[in-house]
């Protein structure tokens, strides 16, 4: 019986397909199959530095922000020069004097009116100079503003703004009252205990912070003059009380409460015309910011690294 050779391993190499390999890269002599692969690798190289000189070339959509721009929004400068003279403006002070958050809002400012410009551009409107640019986003924020007015508000919608900001309808808190201060070597608890008996501050050894002295005052006042915790406490007193010791940073306080005249809501049916202002103003306002983020989103805006 005749023994067939055995068959080529596909998993390895035979003689000829290497020698065949060998002379596709062997330069002494010519092999058609080698000028293709040439060929080919020559044009795909092309093919990138042609993509990369494309994308990144200058007064393309994803060029680097030039070094006299602050930003491009859709490829349209927002001139360096022209942020360092409203930041300068806007906050008196030389430029290299102000903060980072300072010149990021300014320059936010200024890209949200480029969006706005480009905007009436697209409805047709022209933008030869600076008060036609003005005019352009008055015009489109105004837009806006009729869209949410046009609509009459249900009068459960403004009810419930009322319920929701009823503080704002209310009249505002008054209070009159002392601050002490137990200086040391003075029992505090002693102290406020010879004040709610009928003692003088000076009898019981207290001293005036000084920082409530001028009589009464509205709450938003005596809030900034005593700071929140103490604030806090304060409001919790009724007229001619006082109150237990505080600690605080300056040491132990007292306060005694002469007069709290708390706020009164203003009624519903008296406030609503306000109400109505407010619901609207915010509307607005909600309705001015989601089309700045969608015209954002929809815009190819690039920052300065140096601005970010």
């Amino acid at each position: 019986m005749t023994q067939q050779p055995p068959s080529p391993n596909p998993a390895q190499p035979t003689a000829s397909s290497t020698a065949i390999g060998d002379a596709v890269w062997d330069v002494h002599k010519p092999v058609g199959r080698r000028s293709l692969l040439l060929a080919a690798l020559g044009a795909l190289l092309g093919l990138a530095i042609a993509g990369y000189g494309l994308f990144t070339a200058q007064g393309t959509r994803t060029a680097s922000v030039p070094a006299e721009d602050a930003a491009l929004v859709n490829n349209i400068p927002v001139l360096r020069a022209d942020l360092i003279a409203q930041v300068t403006a806007l906050y008196s002070l030389p430029y290299s004097q102000t903060t980072r958050p300072q010149r990021q809002k300014v320059l936010d400012d200024m890209v949200r009116e480029e969006l706005y410009v480009q905007r009436g551009v697209e409805m047709g409107l022209p933008n030869d100079d600076i008060d036609v640019r003005q005019a352009l986003v008055q015009a489109t924020e105004g837009q806006i503003a009729q869209d949410a007015t046009t609509a009459k508000p249900a009068e459960d919608e403004l009810r419930g703004w009322y319920d929701a900001h009823r503080a704002k309808y209310a009249t505002e808190g008054l209070m009159t009252l002392h601050e002490w201060r137990a200086p040391g070597g003075v029992d505090a608890r002693r102290a406020v205990t010879a004040l709610r008996n009928g003692a003088s501050p000076a009898a019981a050894g207290l001293l005036t912070t000084g920082r409530v002295d001028d009589g009464e005052e509205f709450y938003f006042a005596a809030q900034e003059h005593l700071g929140k915790p103490v604030f806090a406490v304060a409001l919790g007193l009724a007229d001619g009380a006082i109150s237990d010791p505080i600690q605080t940073p300056g040491g132990i306080h007292i306060l005694q409460m002469v007069r709290n005249t708390r706020p009164v809501a203003t009624p519903y049916a008296e406030a609503r015309d306000q109400v109505l202002r407010d619901f609207l103003a915010d509307k607005v306002a909600r309705l001015q910011e989601g089309n700045q983020r969608f015209l954002k989103k929809r815009a190819d805006i690039k920052i300065a690294p140096d601005l970010r």
